[in-house]
């Protein structure tokens, strides 16, 4: 496959995933494991996938090699917007309470007891 097929396939798989998010596709210098890496991003956020050259070639001719690759384009965009934070730290997170929280808390209000 040339540059510009796998360009067409991967940013046609794109398209049915999320249209604002956008591709670039650059071949990897290793011979030995040939493919493309391709680089995903959308406003701030990025991600990369590295596609092998048979999963390429497969997915011209089977849909199911075809959705292997679409679910694995869908994952890196996903992960792109996980929310990663520091595993050691003394600052508390702020649970919000679950349950009904429709209800008024009791005390007082504005206009306090006759």
């Amino acid at each position: 496959m040339t540059m510009t097929e796998i360009q067409n396939l991967l940013t046609g798989l794109m398209r049915g995933i999320d249209k604002k998010t956008t591709l670039t596709i650059e071949q990897r210098p290793n011979q030995a494991n040939p493919g493309v890496t391709v680089h995903l991003s959308r406003d701030k956020r990025t991600g990369t996938l590295e596609v092998s050259e048979t999963d390429l070639l497969g997915s011209q001719a089977d849909l199911m090699q075809r959705n292997r690759i679409r679910t694995a384009l869908k994952r890196a965009r996903d992960r792109m917007w996980e929310e990663t934070s520091y595993i050691f730290s003394t600052k508390t997170e702020n649970q919000k309470p679950e349950g009904n929280q429709w209800f008024r808390q009791s005390g007082g209000g504005f206009r306090g007891r006759r």
